[in-house]
């Protein structure tokens, strides 16, 4: 079902290269990257010879700093190998998974912040210093991004749904409460870093550099990355050259059961940005979910302001269901004119920006979700209205034979 909507989309891309190429010292992405694969090719790991870290744009220093095909790659050969000397891991032999949050793993990390150029992961923790600086996450924003988040999802009554993501700034509180952590401002980075970065308890450089895409955009796989073996990064599919590589957060082999418990809202919580297209979006508490994504054309271009419900994750919801998703459409469209209508000047850039595309992405959603069982209906009550013009002209010849 397709449904045309005109929406700025391109504040969904610029809340996600925003927290992508987050201020950083001029030069940094590019310096550390080089440092990074020459580390990881000294280390007796593998880098493909097409592959490239560079900006989106050459002429643009400020445009979005990623990985990239130089050059076609086939489905199935090797892109990345990381050995294990160079993954940063808890440093226990049965690590404690209390939370998300593997309270090793940040207390590793830690260390290695504090040693710097004295750290077996030096080219890797001297990276993360230097590009990717504290805010990324909504746990990690201003009190005042924080409530504002918290009152978009909560709304303005008390027969408001609480809409997802659940706990949307609550990590910090993990590392207090199930780690027993301080609150040293190098640890409280070191844990959020943990959630932005980690395959569980691992952290994998050059890997964790991928950006993050599903759909067709998705052409990188890798190996259990759980087994004790190097991490291994294959082209899922044929990548042309100019193609940007990208991972996935949620559909992966090592993803457990996010595929069908952690979409957008989610990927908001943990990685600071609104995903772009596709996306999925789970409403925990109504069990509805689905995927929505662009349509393309028939030479696989994107239709402007056009969408598709791709799946129905747990089924087609019923009229109850639907009318709880109409309900939380009128809330969030309520909530934005209440609230999110006038610019908050004590609120930092990146978190209003954040917000308010979030809403925005959320409505956009939930529109198209909604017209799509719409339309769907309609086409259902055509099909038996045309069945029960045919069964009358066909009752009408019966009758002419006869006579």
């Amino acid at each position: 079902m397709l449904k045309t909507i005109s929406f700025f989309f391109a504040c969904l891309i610029g809340a996600h290269l925003q927290v992508a190429n987050a201020a950083t010292t001029p030069g940094a992405d590019e310096k550390h990257s080089a440092a990074l694969i020459s580390w990881l090719k000294d280390s007796g790991g593998f880098f493909h010879p097409h592959l490239e870290m560079r900006r989106r744009d050459a002429l643009d220093p400020n445009s979005y700093f990623g990985m990239f095909a130089s050059a076609p790659i086939k489905e199935g050969e090797v892109m990345i190998r990381v050995p294990t000397s160079m993954i940063l891991d808890s440093g226990e032999d049965e690590p404690e998974f209390n939370s998300a949050m593997v309270c090793g793993t940040v207390r590793n990390l830690a260390e290695q912040l504090r040693l710097k150029d004295k750290s077996q992961y030096a080219p890797y923790v001297n990276y993360l210093l230097e590009t990717q600086p504290s805010g990324q996450i909504p746990s990690a924003w201003t009190d005042q991004g924080k409530k504002l988040l918290e009152r978009v999802l909560e709304g303005e009554t008390d027969d408001d749904a609480l809409l997802p993501p659940h706990e949307p700034v609550s990590w910090l509180d993990d590392w207090y409460n199930d780690c027993d952590g301080s609150r040293d401002p190098l640890e409280e980075y070191a844990a959020l870093l943990v959630i932005q970065r980690s395959w569980d308890d691992l952290l994998i450089p050059v890997f964790d550099m991928m950006s993050h895409r599903n759909g067709e955009w998705w052409n990188t796989g890798s190996n259990l990355l759980h087994e004790g073996e190097p991490a291994t990064v294959f082209a899922r599919r044929d990548i042309e050259a100019g193609e940007e590589v990208y991972t996935t957060y949620n559909h992966c082999e090592d993803c457990a059961a996010r595929y069908e418990t952690y979409g957008t809202p989610e990927i908001l919580r943990e990685y600071g940005f609104v995903e772009q297209f596709p996306q999925s979006w789970i409403f925990h508490d109504i069990e509805v979910g689905f995927r929505i994504d662009q349509v393309y054309d028939e030479n696989d271009e994107i239709v402007e302001d056009m969408y598709d419900i791709t799946e129905w994750i747990f089924g087609e919801p019923d009229d109850f269901e639907v009318q709880e998703l109409q309900k939380r459409l009128d809330q969030i469209v309520r909530t934005k004119q209440s609230i999110l209508s006038q610019r908050d000047p004590s609120i930092p850039d990146n978190e209003w920006n954040a917000i308010v595309a979030f809403a925005d992405a959320m409505e956009l959603a939930l529109e198209v979700a909604l017209d799509s069982l719409e339309e769907e209906e309609e086409e259902e009550e055509e099909e038996e209205e045309e069945e029960e013009e045919n069964d009358d002209t066909d009752e009408y010849n019966d009758g002419n034979d006869e006579l």
